[in-house]
């Protein structure tokens, strides 16, 4: 069954590739306006915490001193670094309690309004349409990718049939509607633009609903980066840059001017 292509019948794209397709765009449409009907107007006029604010811009200006310590000079970069780790009055020798659940919810009572509007809108529709897709399409062989693939590759490309003999590059309706459904964010975002739902973002809040967002410890980000911060070597990247620069421009000018 490999050595030959497969002759695939006219009835799979009448009454499974096109009807497949244009499901999983109405799906997607569907969820889109929901989406955008179930968002709450004033989630972005929220009172932001000052406190958590300037806790996360010091982590950023931290790590872009650690980054780019080499373009400034040496007495620069020990001043910022007493700001940041000197004892008792740097910023991370400071104090700072991680906010609980229960106190995030009660300081903010529509996140667990927005996390059950997340579910509805991300997760059931996926469910819903794996299962419609799983019963009406399920066992279809829809079409060959023109390139050939390892066996590895087979586990992802033939979802739903189990034929050990048949040639990986060969792809069934299950697997059809998963590359659909993660591959069409670029179709709607000419459509919706910014607010287009991304789908890999979508998982990765469900994920880290109860876990990263929720239960951050800025106080042990501070100890991590204080002690990154004092790790680092200072070894200046502007050593000698003045005869580079005028190196580099006395050659410019050697050149005959039609080269200029």
């Amino acid at each position: 069954m490999s050595s030959e292509d497969l002759v695939l019948d006219r009835k799979v794209r009448d009454w499974v590739v096109v009807p497949l397709t244009l499901c999983i765009l109405l799906m997607m449409l569907l969820r889109q306006y929901v989406s955008k009907i179930l968002a709450n107007p004033s989630a972005s006029k929220q009172p932001v915490d000052t406190k958590e604010l300037r806790e996360k811009q010091a982590l950023a200006r931290s790590q872009l001193l650690r980054n780019n310590a080499g373009y400034i000079p040496a007495f620069a970069v020990q001043q910022r670094r007493n700001f940041f780790s000197a004892k008792e009055v740097g910023v991370f020798q400071k104090k700072s309690e991680a906010k609980g659940v229960q106190e995030q919810l009660m300081t903010n009572p529509d996140m667990m309004q927005n996390m059950m509007k997340q579910q509805l809108t991300g997760l059931v529709p996926q469910i819903a349409m794996g299962a419609f897709v799983n019963y009406f399409f399920s066992g279809f062989i829809m079409g060959k990718i023109p390139f050939p693939l390892s066996p590895s590759f087979r586990l992802m490309l033939q979802r739903g049939i189990d034929l050990p003999s048949l040639d990986v590059a060969y792809f069934t309706s299950l697997s059809y509607y998963m590359l659909l459904l993660f591959g069409l964010r670029g179709v709607m975002s000419l459509m919706f633009k910014e607010d287009t739902i991304d789908e890999t973002s979508l998982q990765k809040q469900q994920m880290t609903m109860g876990m990263g967002q929720m239960g951050q410890d800025p106080q042990k980000a501070f100890e991590q980066e204080r002690a990154a911060l004092d790790a680092i070597e200072y070894v200046s990247k502007l050593d000698g840059i003045n005869e580079l620069a005028a190196e580099t421009l006395q050659k410019g000018l050697n050149k005959p001017p039609e080269l200029r």
